[in-house]
Order: structure tokens, then sequence, then C-alpha cells
């Protein structure tokens, strides 16, 4: 299997930084406009502690007088998915610095990782150079638990009252939330996984059963099995059959019996398939979707999001479904992203704090997340964009099931995954030879 990186807007990350010159006062003309992937590597989490309330900002505040700029910095991918979104940051971001003409709002694009990456400043920079570095930052929601950087962030406690948690979906919740404190204030999701049917083809209820839905002649279903896509179907079958990802010793790990039984349903009929085990990219699925060689798809939520945008796709005429699994319905999973403090001077956190609440009103959110391609980590924001759309409303519900991503869809162990499940489908191999040939090579 060949590992497909996601591609990024390079140039409407151009236009974002060219845009936040005149935006803000100070902005690094430097700023990086590289790919890169985040790296989410958390467990999911069965409870999600909920903290004690704190008290909530006044919903007008002022700014102290002592605090004359706010550095934000935010990663391209995030805040340069779409040109239409970087065009909404920043008339946002316009409209705060109206409302506090005393304050400058000073906005870089940093990568997360790597030399001259985010974690690195902020790793580095606290005793190098402090005042270079941002007040607010968007992170993959995945760091704020992470104990190698989470000393990085300041708890909300104090600055953002905790009742807001109510209004943010299960997954994201579970990234910011520990030991009874709040490190980020959750925005966006993306990654959540479902099928697009072709209702006037499938007029049947979708099963939710794998071996029942795909043994179903009259229909076939197609997705990119060669590729990264393809694992991460086959990552949410094994974790459904009960899999692990770590041993007994904390060593990043796979087990045999649950994988050999997580191949053998994807195997089910894998005529049914039709040639997705040549399929690379969503685009080569949804060629074969569009001119009817199959009625459904295997989809990522921000793909259709760009299709539909595209090609005015009318709602009513597609049909959306939940991923069938071994039982029932595979549970999504989604990698999100959350606003976190950075600065330890109390002031500075107070106006932090107020252009969070300002960038996460639900109005605000809705309309970045709609022009962005993701999902709002917010439910009233969702609900707004489900007023009149039917996939917001799914969507809405998915969320409501959806766990944290485990690992990063870089990692060596969707690498394993993919090769697995790609054999699978082109060799004679048995699921339980192919299954024991990756936890070797995951040993290796």
């Amino acid at each position: 299997m060949r590992s497909v990186k996601p591609r990024f807007g390079y140039l409407i990350a151009s236009i974002l930084s060219l845009a936040l010159v005149v935006v803000a006062c100070g902005i690094n003309p430097n700023a990086s406009e590289a790919e890169v992937t985040p790296s989410p590597a958390v467990t999911m989490p069965v409870e999600i502690p909920q903290p004690a309330a704190t008290a909530a900002l006044s919903s007008t505040p002022q700014s102290p007088p002592s605090v004359s700029s706010l550095r934000l910095w935010i990663p391209p991918e995030i805040g340069a998915r779409t040109e239409p979104g970087a065009e909404e940051l920043i008339g946002q971001i316009r409209a705060y610095r109206t409302m506090h003409p005393n304050l400058d709002v000073i906005v870089e694009q940093k990568l997360i990782e790597g030399q001259g990456g985010l974690l690195n400043y902020l790793q580095t920079g606290r005793e190098v150079a402090p005042s270079i570095l941002p007040d607010v930052v968007a992170v993959p929601t995945s760091l704020l638990t992470d104990t190698r950087v989470k000393d990085l962030f300041y708890p909300l406690e104090g600055s953002i009252g905790s009742e807001f948690l109510n209004d943010i979906y299960p997954a994201p919740v579970s990234q910011v939330v520990s030991n009874d404190h709040i490190y980020g204030y959750p925005f966006a999701s993306t990654g959540l996984t479902h099928l697009v049917y072709n209702p006037a083809v499938v007029t049947e209820t979708v099963s939710l059963n794998w071996t029942r839905f795909i043994s179903d002649t009259g229909h076939t279903m197609v997705f990119p099995a060669d590729s990264r896509e393809g694992a991460v179907f086959g990552l949410q079958f094994y974790l459904a059959e009960g899999g692990t990802l770590v041993n007994q010793s904390g060593q990043v790990a796979l087990e045999a019996e649950p994988l050999s039984r997580a191949l053998a349903n994807i195997a089910v009929n894998k005529g049914n398939l039709l040639q997705s085990h040549q399929l690379k990219t969503l685009d080569e699925s949804w060629q074969y979707y569009q001119l009817g060689l199959s009625d459904t798809i295997w989809m990522r939520a921000e793909y259709l999001f760009g299709r539909q945008l595209a090609h005015s796709l009318p709602v009513d005429k597609q049909g959306f479904s939940a991923v069938p699994g071994p039982e029932s319905a595979l549970i999504p999973l989604t990698t999100s992203w959350a606003w976190a403090i950075t600065t330890s001077d109390p002031a500075r956190q107070a106006v932090a704090a107020d252009f969070i609440q300002y960038l996460t009103d639900p109005d605000s959110l809705a309309n970045w997340s709609e022009r962005s391609q993701v999902m709002p980590a917010r439910r009233s924001a969702m609900a707004l964009l489900a007023e009149n759309d039917l996939y917001y409303r799914f969507l809405g519900e998915q969320s409501e099931y959806a766990q944290a991503m485990p690992i990063s869809e870089t990692s060596r162990v969707l690498d394993v995954i993919g090769d697995a499940v790609f054999q699978v489908l082109t060799t004679d191999s048995s699921p339980a030879a192919i299954a024991d040939r990756a936890v070797a090579a995951l040993r290796q």
C-alpha cells in the first residue's frame, strides 16, 4: 500500500499571510506555508471527567489597558484550508479589532512541529525570547493531554467558565480535559467517516451489519483501499473487534486475533467492493460513484464538503449512513482542533480568553466552519448549519458517537494495517496469516 499524504492549499496559505499583514500589526512576513500533518497520539477515553465550574467572563469584557497587543499563531492546515475560510477568519479578526481599537491582533502562521514550528518555539523560547511567543494558539486537541507537551498550555479555568464544555461534542472534550483542568477550547473537527449512497437506487434502510450489507448482491460500495483511507477503514474494524494499540508494557502493538477477525470481515464478498483495491484516492472513488458504477461510497466529511461546494450537489439527491461494522455501526474517529492559551500573564490570559470566546461564538464558528469545510466542535454551531441542511444534521448525530482518533494518521501502525487490508483484498492469503505478519512487522 502506498501512503497518501493530505494536501493543503499552499496558495491559500499565501493569500492568508498577505491579508493578515493588513489585519495585524507586526505580523511575521516569513510565516511558513509548508505542509504539515498533525500528530494526535492518545488513547480513546471511556469517561470524560468534568471539571468544577468556574465563573464565566462577562459577555462584553474590555481589554485591560496594560495589554496593547495579542499574538495568535495558527497552522495553515486549519487557518487556511480554503480561501473562503481564510477570508472569513480575516474578517472576524478585523471585526474584533474594530471592537477593541487599542488592541493589535498579531497573527502568524506556524507549523505544529519541526524546527521553527509552534511546539519548538514554545519549548525553547520562554527562556530565550519570551516577547515573541504567542498568547493564543490553534493546536490539535491531542496535544493538550500529551504528557510531553501539555505543560506548554495554561488551563482555562478562571478565564473561561467550564460550562462551555456542555456545548462541545464528546470526542474533542475527551482531549482537552485532564486532571480536572481544561486546557483548550475545541472549535473544529475533521476526519469523520460515513457512507454516501444514491437514494434513487438504494431505497431500503442501509444495514449496519457489515456482512448483511456487503452480501447484498444488488448493491456495491467503493473506497480507496490502497491508501491511508483504507488503513483508517481497517483501523475502525480492528477497534470494533476489540483490538488495542498498546501492549501491557505500554509499547505500540497490534493483536493478531482481533486483526484477523477484522480482515475476515472486510474480505466478506469482496467482489461487491468492485475495484476498491486499485483505488488510491477519494477522487478516484468519487468517479466510480458519480458514473453510477457503484451506488455507495465510503466518505470523509471534509471531502464531501468540498464536492458539495464545487459541484452544487443537492443534498436531497444523496443519502447518508454510518459505516456498517461487525455487529453494528463502526465508531467514527475524528481529529479535533482547539484554541489554547500559552501566556502566563493573567492580564494577557484575560484578553486571550475574550478573543477565543469571540471566535467560537456559535454564529461566528458556524460561518467559519462552513467556509473552511470542517465540522464545528460546538453543538450550537452545528445546529445553526443543520437548520437548512440535512447533511449537517446527520453529522451532528454522528458527532455524538465519534471518538478521538487514537493515533497519528502518519503512524507506523496505520502503515501496517493498511498493508494488511490491501493484502486481504488482493491475495489468497488467509486473514489469520496476514494478521500474524502484520503483528510481526510492527515489532521490527
